[in-house]
């Protein structure tokens, strides 16, 4: 991991208090805590979905979640989560519900990894939007959306964030491109990025954008999603969207996979032990 010195400047009054409650040999670690504690503190929060069933992937997701198998030595979830915090999000709501309590016993409340993290549970299967939804209370601004099981590198956060503000958009979801769209189903889009539609999955072989399952969303989200009932973002909310022009997609060219069935779940560990994943 690169280094990079700076320099904090501090008023007269701080840094006399500083000296004299903190000594001498405390004050770099201290001052270091307490960068990092505001930079949790007003960081964007990002939502990740890890509540599936993960049938694909049976029998691994009999006894652990699909968010919890490993690639390399770590779980799926924790190369979602460090990629994220090198992009400088330390702010993370797991939306969990089968076998969730895997997730809360590994992870904690993040701090052991220099973050903070919370949970939103389901206590029975709500669908994509519906894991939104059961997360309303704890997401009062602009916020992050991943599925809990795709694996991705070359995304610039920060450069997604600034382009959904640009668009004064309510959802911005990530298009990334594939040789073979059977799984995903295609998404067009206009000149403007703005999504026109959503195509059927093909029954041949073809290359297109796909829903990549990363989202910047404006709280006005929650008003696209029922409350008393399981929905889809895929099926439910972002085809309303779309029909209101008021859904955008920015377009990711890095390296991504959904680990949603066997094969690209053994894809992604090769990968792994081949370099192409950190």
């Amino acid at each position: 991991m690169s280094k990079h010195r700076t320099s904090i400047e501090f008023p007269v009054e701080l840094w006399d208090a500083l000296k004299r409650y903190v000594p001498a040999r405390k004050r770099s670690s201290f001052i270091i805590e307490a960068v990092r504690e505001r930079l949790m503190r007003e960081s964007l929060k990002c939502l990740i979905l890890c509540g599936g069933r993960g049938t694909g992937l049976t029998p691994l997701t009999y006894s652990i979640p699909k968010s919890m198998i490993p690639i390399g030595y770590k779980p799926l979830l924790e190369h979602i989560i460090m990629y994220m915090k090198k992009q400088g999000i330390y702010n993370f709501i797991l939306a969990i519900g089968y076998l969730g309590e895997h997730l809360i016993k590994y992870f904690g409340d993040g701090r052991h990894m220099g973050l903070s993290i919370d949970y939103s549970i389901e206590k029975f299967p709500l669908g994509t939007a519906g894991a939104v939804k059961n997360a309303e209370k704890k997401l009062n601004t602009t916020f992050l959306t991943v599925n809990g099981d795709v694996i991705f590198t070359g995304l610039d956060i920060p450069s997604l964030i600034k382009y959904h503000r640009e668009k004064n958009s309510i959802a911005t979801i990530v298009l990334t491109r594939v040789e073979d769209a059977r799984r995903f189903g295609l998404v067009s889009i206009d000149e403007e990025g703005r999504v026109i539609a959503f195509r059927e999955k093909p029954r041949q072989p073809v290359p297109g954008f796909v829903n990549a399952g990363i989202y910047v969303f404006e709280p006005a989200i929650f008003d696209y999603i029922p409350s008393d009932r399981p929905s889809s973002l895929e099926e439910d909310v972002f085809p309303e969207l779309a029909d209101q022009n008021k859904l955008y997609a920015y377009l990711h060219n890095g390296y991504w996979i959904d680990v949603g069935d066997q094969s690209d779940y053994e894809k992604a560990v090769k990968d792994f032990f081949n370099g192409i994943l950190p």
